[in-house]
Parts: C-alpha cells; sequence; structure tokens
C-alpha cells in the first residue's frame, strides 16, 4: 500500500511543476471554459497514452528506457530516436525546473529577507542541491517526494481558500475575445502539453513496482488525474481573481508579456490575506521541486545504465550520473536568458513524439495476442493520440517559424 502512494505522488509530483506558473499565464488567452475543456482533453491523451508506455514495459518484461525498448521492439533506428528524444526532453525540463526554481527562489530572498543575491549563485546552489539529492536511493527520495507533494497539496488547498473569498463569481471570464484565434492555440497547445509531462519515469517506477500490472495502473491514473485537478482549481481560481482585481495585468498575460515574478507580486497585493504572496512563493517552489525529482531520477536511472558498461564501482557511477544529469541543464538554465515558456513550448514538441508517436509504433510491433490493458485493443483513441501529436508539433514549427 505505501509503494502504489508513493508511486502515485512520484508521478503527480513529476506531472506538477512549471505549469503551476505557466499555465495561469497563457490560459488567460482563452478564458476558463476553453481552458477547462483543453486541460481535461490533454489529461485524458496522456493518461491513455501512459497505459501504452506501460504496456511496453510489460511486454518487454522489465523496466526500460524508451531508447531500449525501441531496440527491443524495432531495431537501432527506433533505439537511437527513442534514446536521442528521451534525453533532450529530459535535459529540457531540467534546463526549465532548475531556471524556474532559482528565479522564484531569488526573488523570494529579495522580497522577504530584503538581501539580493545575483541569479547565477542561486542557479549554482540549485544544481549542486539537486545533485545531491539524486545521490541517494530511490527509496529515499520516494519518500522526500511525499513530504514535498503533500505540503504542495497543503499550501495550494490553503491558498485556495483564502483566494475563493476574493473570487466575484458573477464576472468571470469565461470566454477571451481571441479564443478564437488559431494562432493563440499554436502558442499554447504545446506548453500545456508539456505540464502535463510524467513520460521520463515509465521505466523507473515499472521496475519499482515490480512490473505489477494493476499498481502501475491506479498509479499513473491516480497519478494524472491529480495534477488535472489541481490545475484547474489553481488555474481558474487565478485568472478569476486577477481578471477581476487587476484587469490590466490580466490584459497583459492574456497579451504573453507577464513576467513569472509579477504574477506572484500581483496575486500577493489583491489577495485579503497579507500571507498569500509567501505562499504563492512556496507552491511555485514544492511544484517545480517535486518536478525536479521526477525528472531527475528518470534520467539519472537511465545514465546509470549506460555507464555500468564503463563504470563498475557503483558509487562512482552514481556520482558520473548524477553530474551528467544535471550539468547539461545547469548549463542552459544559466546561459539562456529567458527560457521558462520558450523552452517548454519546444519541450511540447519533443514529448509529443516520445509519449505518443514512437509508443504507438512500439505497441503496433508486438507480436503476441496478449494485451495487459485491454483499452488498447480501440483503435479510435490510439489513432485521436497520434492527431493530438502531430498537432502539437505542427503547432511547435509553427511558433518556431
Amino acid at each position: 500500500m505505501k509503494k502504489n502512494i508513493g508511486s502515485i505522488l512520484l508521478v503527480a509530483g513529476t506531472c506538477i511543476g512549471s505549469g503551476m506558473i505557466a499555465l495561469p499565464m497563457v490560459l488567460a488567452k482563452l478564458g476558463l471554459i476553453p481552458s477547462i475543456l483543453l486541460m481535461l482533453f490533454i489529461w485524458f491523451i496522456m493518461y491513455y497514452t501512459s497505459l501504452i508506455n506501460l504496456e511496453l514495459n510489460l511486454q518487454a518484461g522489465r523496466g526500460m528506457a524508451l531508447g531500449a525498448l525501441g531496440s527491443h521492439f524495432s531495431g537501432k533506428a527506433a533505439e537511437l530516436i527513442g534514446t536521442i528524444s528521451l534525453k533532450l526532453l529530459s535535459y529540457s525540463l531540467l534546463a526549465v525546473f532548475i531556471y524556474g526554481g532559482s528565479s522564484v527562489l531569488q526573488e523570494l530572498i529579495v522580497s522577504q529577507m530584503a538581501t539580493e543575491y545575483s541569479f547565477d549563485s542561486i542557479v549554482v546552489c540549485y544544481a549542486l542541491i539537486v545533485m545531491v539529492i539524486l545521490l541517494l536511493p530511490i527509496r529515499w527520495i520516494d519518500y522526500f517526494n511525499r513530504l514535498l507533494f503533500v505540503s504542495l497539496l497543503a499550501v495550494v488547498a490553503f491558498l485556495l481558500a483564502g483566494l475563493a473569498i476574493t473570487i466575484h463569481w458573477s464576472n468571470l471570464p469565461l470566454f477571451s475575445e481571441q479564443y478564437m484565434d488559431p494562432s493563440i492555440w499554436a502558442s499554447l497547445i504545446p506548453v500545456v502539453f508539456t505540464s502535463f509531462g510524467f513520460q521520463v519515469i515509465f521505466h523507473t517506477l515499472a521496475n519499482y513496482c515490480a512490473m505489477n500490472v494493476k499498481m502501475l495502473k491506479q498509479a499513473f491514473l491516480w497519478g494524472s488525474f491529480i495534477p488535472a485537478v489541481v490545475y484547474i482549481l489553481w488555474t481558474c481560481s487565478i485568472l478569476s481573481v486577477v481578471y477581476h482585481d487587476s484587469p490590466i495585468f490580466y490584459y497583459k498575460m492574456a497579451a504573453g508579456e507577464a513576467e513569472i515574478g509579477e504574477l506572484i507580486q500581483v496575486l500577493g497585493s489583491i489577495a485579503q490575506w497579507q500571507s498569500v504572496q509567501l505562499l504563492v512563493w512556496w507552491i511555485s517552489l514544492l511544484a517545480i521541486a517535486t518536478s525536479v525529482l521526477g525528472v531527475g531520477i528518470g534520467l539519472c536511472d537511465s545514465l546509470k545504465g549506460m555507464i555500468s558498461k564503463t563504470v563498475s564501482n557503483n558509487g562512482m557511477r552514481r556520482i558520473l550520473a548524477s553530474i551528467t544529469t544535471v550539468l547539461p541543464a545547469y548549463v542552459v538554465a544559466r546561459y539562456v536568458p529567458n527560457a521558462f515558456i520558450a523552452v517548454l513550448g519546444f519541450a511540447g514538441m519533443i514529448l509529443a513524439l516520445i509519449a505518443i508517436l514512437l509508443p504507438v509504433y512500439l505497441f503496433w510491433q508486438i507480436k503476441t495476442e496478449k494485451i495487459y490493458y485491454q483499452e488498447l485493443k480501440k483503435k479510435l483513441p490510439m489513432r485521436l493520440s497520434v492527431g493530438v501529436a502531430v498537432t502539437i508539433i505542427a503547432c511547435e514549427i509553427f511558433n518556431m517559424l
């Protein structure tokens, strides 16, 4: 039972992260009703495709990273695509989380301690802390993640209760003036899709749950549903409050001109509780921290397997894997300015490939009639998922051009 709960929280903790900051900022362009429908639709697609990824691991007989699954079911080409895409996604997400966590931490220190530290020094400390945590056994990281995630849910519930007092239910931004604009949807769909990402931990949890079919399904069902509920309540509350009490900033978000720190400062100025700004800081930090752990575990675990072929000492292997996990992401966070939303959109395009297109292709290569998850025998949801993936990739290419 404890392992079941821990697995659910690892999935949810990996999923909830940058979306707590990014979703209110990008979904202001749509309004509440289109935003809710989009988030529910993305959640369904992500849960359904998680069953495909789990099926591949179960058919392989053990937890395997996407590249290894590509080699197992198809060949070298699929292995290369899976390995490169998964590593690229993981490093992109880690860069976003390290950048976002360091940025929020810097603003928190300035606002609460009246002391200013450079972003460079904070991002170095943040990266070093992540490296040290990844050296711990996965069981310890699981317990640490549970503590962080439960704390996150408690703070979110406390803050939402406070924000609910300030919401004027007769004056809600149900639809924006531009919600029918295709270019608006193209700009935000990859970001929303990335906010529901947890694909980097399939092989780790498959082994952690000892290939238990039922436990894995429950872990990804509830582990993805909890973030969907949290995202919907959080985004709707934030947009409703800001729309009524700070309409100028709301339209600034709708225009895509708002910064991370500005949103937190605006919430602190319009809420009735003096401590609300501190709560928003902590929500941002905890959400990013749980995502760092989830993504970091999956990437570090796969790198250990690659390093094991050349490094026999277990301790040295763990250290090298931890450094190799964090260092490239640190470089991107340190030297690419204002990369938060841009990198999230790029990650959405890569995520569409490794979460949907490649797993669906590998699923079609399965030679046995024995399928563990009967939902996968229905063709319509799988075709719909492929269509979503193609749309996301097209949207991000449009954004880059």
